[in-house]
């Protein structure tokens, strides 16, 4: 008999049931006393000791308030066989008990996973194989809906153990895992099916794969319902020194369902997709360690409203935008479409230097073919000298030649407080990078030193514009001396709500929701950025940026 490890407990979780703005409301309370170096939370049990561990053999009848482990011991996902010797597929995690991940554990072809709302998922401490995800296979369903059927908003939330609920502070990362969703949408890698990053073989074997075999893709691929769900901590260290991202996407199609998700204090990337034609909306990118929105492999989605932020002590890129893998000129291109996202960086005056990581540089990157497309987007607060690469190889394919036949599109989007000397006279020729040399200087791509100036101008003609410091595109942001330790500033809060020249200027996105599905029309806003009228974020209600502080 298979079944998971329970043991009752009332913790936490039984009193912070119920309501979302209770929940908003008590982890108000607690962030301000979060000891992140609290040498007691390391063991991923809030009292220091581990719970004794009681057999349950009747795991679709879990008595309520208990801690249920989940292992996938003996490799049958989250299925298991009941008391009766037969196998159960479809399996619901309620609310009443908290669900803890011990190293891998998968939803297997064919099994669907419901996880209700308000359900609180813990990944326990580990690394490398020991490391605790969750994986959602090819063929596998998952249907995690933190809305209830009477419309209120209980979040499903996905935690280190030592989490009480209030999270463990911005620069807490890498405690466990993190959420990993596979499908059999396109790709453009060869051979059409890949072995998902970081995961070692023997972990999971045909599991761990995305894509389709023989080329036998499913753009409408449909992995189920992701939605309203906030995931922290995450990026524990894997094979090869790779880490799993907040969520990640591999081959997931335009059937699914992915909206209103939070990424919180990754030790890696907040999200990144591995080809696929998934349209997101309403995505969360908090605190990432590497990059806030990483694209590989033909990713074709459509995405409007994405909020993404740096702190000031390890950052990546804001968004990293890569064509192929293998190879990197690989079809399809990778035409996602992204419109009214808010980019928050590190901050203006912070060097290289300052932070680890990539460190913006540059904030946004579109690499090999990429040719994401960016609309009605706010760019802003970068570190000194970050700014935009559309890169040129010199050879091949590469995102200036996805630009230059008119696939990359950057089109009344806003760049404000990024660069060198930010002032009234920096222009787009100040913000671009191009390769060089690094002995010599000199540019290494076909384009030269000209193609600076052709992007910018091109970059003007599309409707983008450079703000002046006076012309600051959201209502408020506060960025404290002293926060860090070395004195630079940090983003200590801020009201993403478009103002100034951000509160008009807004067009529909040709292409957008071109590969259909959920997700695939745009919502019609007249601001540009991810927040104003007709943006319904619900942010208060399922989002841990919201209750620790950070957003005013």
């Amino acid at each position: 008999m298979h079944f998971p490890t329970t043991t009752t407990t009332d913790r936490w979780f039984s009193a912070l049931r119920g309501v979302g703005a209770v929940l908003a409301a008590f982890a108000l309370v607690l962030a301000a006393g979060c000891d992140s170096n609290d040498s007691s939370m390391d063991n991923g049990d809030m009292d220091g000791d581990p719970p004794p561990q009681i057999s349950n053999p009747n795991y679709d009848t879990t008595d309520a308030g208990e801690i249920v482990v989940s292992d996938d011991a003996q490799n049958l996902g989250v299925g298991y066989v009941n008391a009766q010797g037969d196998t159960v597929r479809t399996v619901t995690w309620t609310s009443d008990n908290v669900y803890q991940l011990d190293n891998f554990v998968f939803v297997n072809e064919g099994e669907t996973l419901t996880i209700e709302p308000g359900t609180v998922v813990q990944g326990l401490p580990g690394n490398g194989a020991d490391a605790a995800a969750l994986i959602v296979t090819r063929g596998g369903t998952i249907q995690a809906d933190g809305e209830r059927d009477d419309g209120t908003i209980d979040p499903i939330i996905f935690t280190a153990a030592a989490d009480d609920g209030s999270g463990l502070g911005r620069d807490v990362r890498g405690r466990w895992g993190g959420v990993i969703l596979l499908g059999n949408a396109p790709i453009n890698s060869q051979p059409p099916t890949t072995q998902i990053e970081g995961i070692p073989d023997e972990v999971g074997g045909d599991r761990i794969r995305y894509g389709a075999e023989n080329g036998d893709f499913n753009p409408q691929h449909n992995v189920g319902t992701f939605r309203y769900v906030s995931i922290r901590h995450t990026g524990t260290a894997l094979q090869g020194g790779d880490e799993i991202q907040g969520l990640t996407l591999g081959g997931v199609g335009s059937g699914s369902t992915v909206e209103y998700v939070e990424s919180y204090a990754s030790d890696d990337d907040g999200f990144e997709w591995f080809g696929g034609t998934v349209n997101t909306k309403y995505l969360i990118a908090a605190f990432p360690a590497d990059d806030a929105f990483d694209i590989d492999e033909g990713f074709r989605g459509s995405n409007q409203f994405w909020l993404a932020v740096h702190g000031a002590d390890e950052a990546g890129r804001i968004g990293e935008h890569d064509g192929g893998t293998d190879p990197e000129d690989g079809q399809p291109f990778a035409t996602s479409v992204v419109s009214n996202a808010t980019y928050i960086g590190i901050g203006p005056g912070v060097s290289t230097a300052d932070v680890s990581g990539d460190g913006e540089n540059p904030f946004l990157y579109h690499r090999d073919n990429n040719a994401t497309s960016y609309y009605n987007t706010i760019f802003m607060g970068g570190r000194t000298n970050a700014g935009l690469q559309i890169e040129d190889l010199g050879s091949g394919e590469d995102a200036r030649e996805r630009w230059l036949a008119g696939d990359l599109v950057h089109q009344d989007n806003l760049w404000f407080n990024i660069g060198p000397a930010f002032s009234d006279t920096t222009e787009f020729e100040d913000l671009i990078q191009i390769p060089r040399d690094d002995e010599t200087g000199q540019p290494t791509g076909d384009g030269g030193e000209a193609y600076i100036g052709t992007l910018a101008e091109g970059l003007r003609n599309a409707g983008n514009e450079v703000l002046s410091p006076t012309q600051t595109p959201i209502a408020s942001i506060s960025r404290a001396d002293g926060a860090r330790q070395d004195g630079n500033g940090a983003v200590q809060s801020f009201d993403p709500t478009a103002a100034g020249p951000a509160t008009s200027g807004a067009n529909e996105p040709d292409g957008f929701g071109a590969t259909g599905g959920q997700n695939a029309g745009w919502t019609s806003v007249s601001f540009r950025g991810a927040f104003g009228s007709g943006a319904a974020w619900n942010l208060a209600d399922w989002a841990l940026i919201a209750q620790d502080g950070t957003l005013q």
